[in-house]
């Protein structure tokens, strides 16, 4: 996901990460796992403000010196998630 700089602020991230959120909910998913990159500080604190909380990186980006994971537990049914996806 990524959101021109002109556009920040508007509320497009946010309404971009809901739908994901919102598939993944759907799908029965109960966890979010992401990537971005070290020169992208907005992407990391917007993700961090939403909740995401950083860690180990993980399939390809094992390794990479230029790669931010992060992960989060979504609701489904209201209830809070037990097992990640």
């Amino acid at each position: 996901m990524y959101v021109v700089p002109h556009a920040r602020g508007t509320g497009v991230a946010t309404a971009l990460l809901r739908a994901l959120e919102a598939a993944a909910v759907e799908r029965g998913w109960t966890t979010i796992r992401l990537e971005t990159g070290t020169a992208q500080p907005d992407a990391q604190r917007f993700y961090e403000r939403e909740g995401y909380r950083p860690i180990p990186l993980f399939g390809v980006y094992i390794g990479s010196p230029i790669s931010v994971c992060y992960e989060r537990e979504v609701r489904t049914s209201g209830r809070p998630a037990t097992s990640g996806r």
